[in-house]
């Protein structure tokens, strides 16, 4: 009798969709949210503030405990299904054209950078306000700094938000980064860490154009016999 294999079905059903690295980073991210709502939830209170302490990011914790482990950790870990969902959306629709673009290993490289990069400017942020017992968890740091990525690369593309109301992604990213930074000016209690997501733009501008920034700024030198340098500046391509 025919049994079918689950997983490699799924593993079938995600590759048509999906790419690589991708396909996994979404795995992982399940993986976590079920081990979280099925057996560290009913385990008991105890069990679950264990969890959260070894694997969400506490800047008291991650820094002056060394439990650097966390700057990753918390990518992963998400408060409920709609904070679960709401990520890994965003993660299915706009980072797989992105790691065709990139390749598996650039994408990978860019999500840990930006993750993790957004993670230390919370961090930094919460020791420099007094808050350094204030946690976070969730990949939405990287997932802003997708989004910024594909507003570089493809402006122009339409997103419904909502699945009702057509907008461009360039017009998305900016009103995203706007109430991102009116949230860490206001620093709000709501529960929803506005410096993470600011850092994951920042990260993931300096990561892409940052190059180009530094490139344009310097200008292309050469070193003459009189000891003066020249000096030529471009702006072609500057925000290719």
């Amino acid at each position: 009798m025919y049994q079918r294999n689950l997983w490699s079905e799924l593993n079938f059903f995600l590759s048509r969709y999906l790419t690589p690295a991708v396909k996994y980073i979404l795995l992982a991210n399940t993986v976590v949210f079920l081990v979280q709502v099925f057996v560290i939830r009913l385990l008991g209170f105890k069990v679950t503030e264990g969890f959260f302490y070894l694997f969400a990011e506490t800047p008291q914790r991650a820094i002056f405990q060394f439990m650097v482990w966390q700057f990753v950790t918390y990518m992963f870990i998400h408060g409920n299904v709609f904070h679960f969902l709401f990520n890994m959306i965003i993660l299915w629709f706009f980072a797989p054209r992105l790691e065709v673009r990139w390749g598996t290993l650039g994408f990978v490289k860019f999500y840990f950078i930006v993750g993790i990069g957004a993670g230390l400017i919370h961090a930094l942020v919460s020791i420099m306000t007094g808050r350094p017992l204030e946690g976070i968890i969730g990949a939405s740091g990287a997932l802003y700094g997708i989004l910024l990525a594909y507003a570089l690369y493809w402006p122009d593309d339409i997103v419904l938000v909502w699945g009702i109301i057509p907008v461009k992604v360039k017009v998305l990213v900016i009103v995203m980064g706007l109430f991102a930074f009116l949230g860490s000016v206001e620093s709000a209690q709501t529960g929803i860490s506005h410096i993470t997501h600011l850092g994951g733009l920042i990260v993931a501008f300096l990561y892409l154009k940052g190059p180009d920034i530094w490139r344009r700024l310097r200008g292309r030198t050469r070193y003459t016999r009189s000891g003066t340098y020249r000096i030529e500046f471009s702006d072609r391509d500057f925000w290719r």
